[in-house]
């Protein structure tokens, strides 16, 4: 969330309102109390309660806004919502509705003030005016309208909910002003973000609300209006298509040509579209239909993970992660998609990243060689084999993917008994058993103690079986 006077375009905007009241200064806190009082007084003129709430709002403007001494004041948000249903003066609905705006870019607990005023109702109806007839609505205010609606519903998923079920007609109807060209580029921006925080939270909403808005949405990516939206755009699909494969489908189904268009932006490792093209992409290797995994593929997708991948490429926050997850999702598909990524030179990516990476990065590194592991074929698997002194030492060295490591040295024994036992000797096992152990009695005799528990025991078969080994009573694998 973020208040008006945040982006340069709005400020030049505030500065013509201003042109002729520049005498107007903040407002300082102790003064909130005198101008509420005024702005309920039907004795002021409306010019002067315009000034009041010019100066309350500017007083919201700036760094470390004084939210919380407003609403402290007494019916101080039921009288900003009154001015703003004030159709005297649209300069002072103007004002009300931008103060109101920052507020709802506060605290969590500010932007369930506003949402809990009233603010919401009146601010879908000036939204909803723009029906069919944007050319006579105000565009300053629908604008604040659309930027307060999107504070709001980002904010906390029930409120998202409060929107789109109480104001069912919203939604379509912001769909349909982002197509009104004479509207100002700052209208359309706002509103597809607004549309772009109305898709995001879990539980995900309804797919028959939101579907509407995918031919908005595809076509903006494909023929980007300017770059705010085209961001915007991209981060709504990757909220619509989280992980459901209905909505997956109708994404890759409907628009065949936006998953190319899509792998376009991952080529610029340094680009500033990267991070929600490789969420959304990952996201649809979630589905359960090989299908949708195997048209990621067709896309040519791996060669541009193994780039971004490559160590001091892209170091932007959460981007490893992201590819190693998006391998994780296909390492658990088939072993003709588990092929692409070893013929693609990913294992010993993987392998840096599980050494090497941040801890979120090493988590989805790990998870993807122990898909690997289980899907994979045994000469697939093999592909860890030359890997494993190097885990092993990851292992003595952290605690966090502890069972997933205890997952991977299982499977791996199991299917390569012989060549991995050749590899790993017995003060390895030890060692991993030990972990387990401390895990054990640091977690008691919970559910947690109990998982760490069942995880000793795969520990303890895996050195069963290398006692076997040793002794020449296990039969070789193939």
């Amino acid at each position: 969330c973020y208040s008006f006077c945040t982006l340069l375009g709005h400020i030049g905007h505030m500065s013509e309102i201003e042109a002729d009241e520049d005498v107007v200064t903040p407002a300082a806190v102790d003064e909130f109390g005198t101008l509420v009082a005024l702005l309920r007084d039907p004795e002021v003129p409306l010019h002067k309660k315009t000034v009041c709430l010019r100066r309350i709002r500017m007083s919201l403007s700036g760094d470390d806004p004084p939210i919380k001494e407003l609403l402290n004041i007494d019916g101080c948000l039921e009288t900003l919502v009154e001015c703003l249903q004030d159709s005297r003066d649209s300069t002072k609905q103007f004002e009300s509705a931008w103060a109101i705006t920052n507020i709802a870019s506060g605290t969590s607990e500010d932007t369930n003030a506003v949402a809990n005023s009233g603010a919401v109702k009146v601010f879908s109806k000036f939204i909803l005016d723009t029906k069919g007839n944007p050319e006579s609505c105000n565009e300053d205010i629908v604008e604040q309208a659309v930027w307060a609606i999107g504070n709001i519903v980002c904010d906390d998923v029930r409120h998202r909910n409060m929107v789109l079920e109480g104001e069912p007609e919203l939604f379509p109807t912001l769909i349909d002003m982002c197509s009104y060209r004479r509207l100002k580029t700052s209208v359309r921006n706002n509103t597809t973000w607004t549309i772009s925080n109305l898709l995001r939270g879990k539980p995900v909403p309804p797919r028959e609300v939101v579907i509407a808005a995918l031919p908005l949405l595809v076509g903006n990516v494909m023929t980007p209006p300017n770059d705010d939206i085209l961001m915007d755009s991209l981060w709504a699909l990757s909220y619509y298509t989280d992980r459901e494969d209905s909505r997956i489908s109708d994404v890759l189904d409907g628009y065949p040509d936006v998953l190319p268009k899509l792998c376009e932006n991952l080529k610029n490792p340094n680009g500033r579209f990267l991070g929600a093209p490789l969420r959304i992409i990952a996201q649809i290797a979630t589905s359960s239909s090989d299908d949708h995994t195997n048209k990621i593929l067709q896309s040519g997708v791996l060669p541009l993970i193994y780039n971004l991948l490559k160590p001091g490429i892209c170091d932007r926050d959460g981007i490893k992660k992201e590819c190693c997850w998006l391998l994780s999702n296909i390492t658990a598909e088939s072993p003709d998609q588990i092929q692409q990524v070893i013929d693609g030179d990913l294992v010993d990516l993987l392998v840096y990243y599980v050494k090497n990476g941040r801890p979120q990065d090493r988590k989805e590194a790990i998870w993807a060689l122990v898909n690997l592991a289980y899907t994979g074929t045994n000469d697939q698997i093999a592909t860890i084999l030359p890997f494993v002194k190097d885990l092993m030492e990851v292992f003595g060295r952290i605690r966090h993917e502890t069972i997933q490591f205890v997952e991977l040295i299982s499977q791996l024994a199991d299917t390569q008994n012989d060549k991995f036992f050749d590899i790993l000797d017995r003060d390895d096992l030890l060692k991993l058993q030990s972990t387990v152990i401390l895990l054990i009695d640091e977690s008691g005799e919970d559910d947690a103690g109990n998982k760490w528990r069942a995880h000793c025991n795969k520990v303890i078969q895996v050195m069963e079986k290398y006692e076997q080994y040793q002794n020449g009573s296990i039969v070789p694998s193939n």
